[in-house]
């Protein structure tokens, strides 16, 4: 939590890049993780069900509506532009 809120001000009142993990990896106290810190912060682990969540929300909701509509994507533009 120090190491937190210490690279938080930095962040916030210098705006300087957040050097969060920069810290941990010097700190002793943190020797156990040092070799494990790249696959600790892994975006992928922090995502959740994000990922079935929009494929769900496609095939439920988005899928259903360009079914329905499948003609008018194949009408040409009417309102092009040309310039």
């Amino acid at each position: 939590r120090v190491h937190s809120m210490d690279a938080g001000k930095v962040v916030k009142g210098e705006g300087k890049p957040n050097d969060l993990m920069e810290r941990i990896a010097k700190d002793p106290l943190f020797k156990a993780v040092h070799d494990k810190l790249d696959d600790m912060i892994d975006p992928i682990l922090f995502v959740g069900r994000a990922p079935e969540q929009v494929d769900e929300f496609l095939a439920e909701e988005i899928d259903p509506i360009l079914k329905a509509n499948a003609d008018l994507l194949q009408i040409d533009s009417v309102d092009a532009v040309n310039v």
